[in-house]
């Protein structure tokens, strides 16, 4: 069998409808629009109005990803779904795959923090593999990275909600004749778990030791993220930086063409959490920040596991045909990186 070209047949976004910029913040808690610029670099952020939901951001933004590819529902034989704000079942995945109308295909949701889009990505790259290679089959899959983190976000926190905000972006993956995804790699340092963290929302009902006795008493009204930035700063550059070098590492070990080098990186999209973090990325690879995808921290703030895929909408035309990582980190502190010829 020839070798298997995997890469990206289509993309999708979907940005929601109410925009909230640094001045409104301003009426909300102790901070201001200099503060928020220089500390983050975010300068609006779109949040869910009541008639949008995570469900129908996914949806929408996989619709726009089928249109781009050409492909109808029935064509995806697996749904893959990076989200951290879905706190019910059944999964998102699931509930996209019925929204489409997709007739025959699995369906599962990838929670790995901000990182959540590249675990997908993974998945479903092994997905196809594992279909071609031991059943002789050609699957298409959606891979979409979704979040709405104004649910869960204190507003009068301004440590965190001056960062946060919902989208999606979506792919469908496939094999493909002019782009491909050239390696992945993923990690965890749960030890790290209490720097980044959303509040446990369920508790217990039995209330006896050793008796049968329940109680319906919820722990609280809602979940809120809490995060110790400064803290987490440190650790999310290292890691983002330690993955590049990783998936460049497994690139290599595993071709037999030409290695790649750092130096040969020609565009970045890294997780857009902080402007000055993608500014400690920049310095490390030598690159211009122009090579490096900035717009989307400065216009839609963090949106967590949309924020990658968003960005590939962003730039559309702008890579192609260059060798490209996108790198993630988020809570857990789960990681990720891709290496990919756009």
């Amino acid at each position: 069998m020839d070798r298997m070209r995997i890469g990206y047949l289509g993309y999708g976004s979907y940005i929601p409808s109410v925009v909230v910029t640094n001045e409104d913040l301003e009426r909300i808690v102790d901070t201001s629009d200099e503060w928020i610029q220089q500390r983050t670099g975010i300068q609006t952020r779109f949040v869910m109005n009541k008639n949008e939901s995570v469900l129908q951001m996914a949806v929408e933004a996989s619709k726009r990803a089928l249109a781009d590819a050409g492909l109808s529902p029935d064509d995806i034989g697996d749904i893959r779904v990076g989200v951290n704000t879905w706190n019910r079942f059944p999964s998102l995945a699931t509930q996209v795959q019925y929204a489409l109308g997709t007739k025959e295909s699995s369906a599962s949701d990838v929670s790995a923090g901000c990182s959540g889009f590249i675990y997908a990505v993974e998945d479903a790259f092994n997905k196809i593999v594992i279909e071609k290679m031991k059943y002789g089959r050609d699957v298409k899959t959606l891979v979409i990275g979704v979040d709405g983190l104004s649910l869960v976000v204190d507003w009068t926190d301004r440590t965190t909600c001056v960062l946060l905000a919902d989208g999606a972006g979506a792919v469908v993956m496939g094999r493909t004749e002019d782009n491909e995804i050239l390696a992945t790699c993923t990690e965890a340092a749960g030890k790290y778990g209490d720097l980044l963290y959303l509040d446990e929302f369920l508790n217990n009902q039995l209330t006896g030791e050793n008796q049968v006795c329940f109680s319906n008493e919820k722990k609280i009204d809602r979940p809120f993220l809490h995060m110790q930035g400064k803290k987490v700063f440190p650790v999310a550059v290292r890691t983002m930086i330690s993955n590049m070098k990783k998936v460049i590492e497994r690139y290599n070990a595993s071709s037999s063409g030409e290695p790649i080098r750092l130096t040969d990186v020609e565009y970045v999209f890294p997780h857009q959490a902080n402007l000055r973090i993608i500014k400690a990325i920049a310095d490390f690879m030598k690159m211009p920040l122009e090579s490096i995808y900035t717009d989307g921290i400065k216009k839609y703030g963090n949106t967590s596991a949309a924020s990658i895929p968003i960005g590939y909408v962003d730039t559309l035309g702008k890579v192609k045909g260059k060798i490209v990582i996108d790198v993630a980190f988020g809570s857990g502190f789960a990681s990720g990186a891709i290496l990919r010829r756009a």
